[in-house]
């Protein structure tokens, strides 16, 4: 996705186009929606491959009911009718860009969608859904060059790209039970249709895969358990014990990596795998060696633990994978924090991964802006820096321009004032 598109969430009463690069640094004060940011990007990626319902309730991100998630736009009392989540994608396709959005209205206190829309140059697809007793009623709409073609059948209450084209494709077949009105697509843009269903939604890549804020609490000894992927980290540990086992190979090229990422943190110089029985079966520990002897995961820093699931699992994840992290330094110091911005810089322009950064990391961020100086990792273009400002009880996003020195050129007056402030303090000026 290039863009997330959001309206009626929260503190986002009025429409905001979060424009996403190969890394996207969310920064501001507290409870100005990066959070959520980074949720809804997660929920727009969903709602553009079809998957669902929509859960806004998912790990890490807990959005609430309705109410908790719908802005008021008429004052006290007032009750938000819908909220719409969205995002725009580009591509070497010839329908590109392609925008998506999806309307969501109160149903049993929750969000249920109403309303899924597809564009693209000259076709816009439009699913209305009416939920009843015993399942959904799809309104379906095509428009084209050649006019408007309207059809109803019961579905999913959600988008399912496979389904919608079926529809299409049988409702346009002689004999076809379904009655459709308007007029039809010609062949022609009938491919286009199943292009924009198919070929122009793949390159999106894996679900995007997010972080708890605090990762968890390291254990003296592990029992080996089922290996599922968990926000706050605790398949880590099971994951090194059955690669060390099963693929030494594999193990020895991740624990140089993890290695390599210690030694420039400051965080550690080395990681094995310690079993305390026979087989693949048996307990084990997690044994850090930061200098002379190796020490048990517990016995180190409490940053080790924080760092290690973020690291393990961006070097593991498949190429293009989609990361969204909240606060990624919390338990470390400041260069373990700042080596995280050129790991990720590094996966950017090597893997072609894409972070989603929600910190408060001068740290972090400044590393970031280094590695756009020195021009090896990365470009002003593979950056977008934004900073979310809360003004009247609305939150604004602001975009940060850089330039090939990493410098900021159009920061708002409320960046970086709090810290001008406490310098003039101490300066006594």
């Amino acid at each position: 996705m290039d863009s997330l598109i959001i309206e009626g969430v929260r503190c986002f009463s009025e429409r905001q186009t979060v424009r996403l690069r190969p890394i996207t640094i969310l920064t501001g004060e507290n409870s100005t929606g990066k959070t959520t940011v980074l949720a809804l990007t997660r929920i727009a990626w969903d709602l553009w491959r079809g998957f669902g319902p929509s859960d806004f309730n998912e790990e890490p991100f807990v959005l609430g009911a309705y109410d908790d998630i719908a802005s008021s736009q008429g004052g006290i009392g007032s009750k938000a009718t819908a909220f719409m989540v969205g995002a725009q994608f580009f591509s070497d396709s010839p329908l590109s860009p392609v925008s998506m959005s999806a309307s969501f209205t109160e149903r049993g206190a929750q969000p249920s969608l109403s309303e899924w829309e597809l564009t693209a140059k000259g076709l816009r697809l439009v699913l209305s859904y009416r939920h009843e007793r015993y399942g959904s009623a799809v309104a379906y709409r095509l428009e084209t060059n050649a006019g408007a073609m309207a059809m109803s059948a019961t579905g999913p209450p959600y988008h399912d790209p496979e389904i919608t084209l079926a529809f299409f494709s049988s409702g346009l077949q002689r004999g076809s039970a379904m009655r459709p009105t308007g007029n039809p697509p010609n062949p022609a843009e009938l491919s286009h249709l199943q292009e924009l269903l198919t070929t122009a939604l793949r390159p999106l890549g894996p679900r995007p895969y997010a972080f708890a804020p605090v990762r968890s609490r390291p254990r003296r000894t592990y029992d080996p358990i089922a290996e599922t992927a968990d926000p706050e980290g605790l398949h880590i540990p099971m994951y090194l014990a059955r690669l060390s086992y099963a693929d030494p190979n594999a193990w020895k090229e991740l624990r140089r990596k993890l290695a390599a990422f210690g030694r420039e943190s400051g965080l550690f110089r080395d990681l094995d795998v310690r079993r305390l029985g026979r087989g693949e079966g048996g307990p084990f520990q997690i044994r850090v060696k930061v200098a002379g002897r190796p020490f048990n995961l517990v016995d180190v820093g409490y940053g080790v633990s924080q760092a290690l699931p973020i690291v393990v699992d961006a070097l593991r994840g498949k190429e293009g994978s989609t990361y969204l992290l909240q606060q990624p330094e919390v338990h470390l110091h400041p260069r373990a924090q700042a080596e995280l911005g050129s790991l990720f810089a590094t996966l950017t322009k090597e893997q072609g991964k894409r972070f989603l950064i929600e910190t408060h990391s001068d740290h972090l961020v400044d590393r970031i802006r280094i590695e756009v100086r020195k021009g090896g990792l990365l470009k002003p273009e593979d950056v977008s820096f934004l900073y979310f400002e809360r003004k009247d009880g609305r939150v604004r996003i602001h975009e940060l321009e850089l330039d090939e020195l990493g410098n900021i050129h159009n920061a708002p007056r409320g960046y970086r004032q709090f810290f001008l402030n406490e310098e003039r303090r101490f300066l006594g000026i």
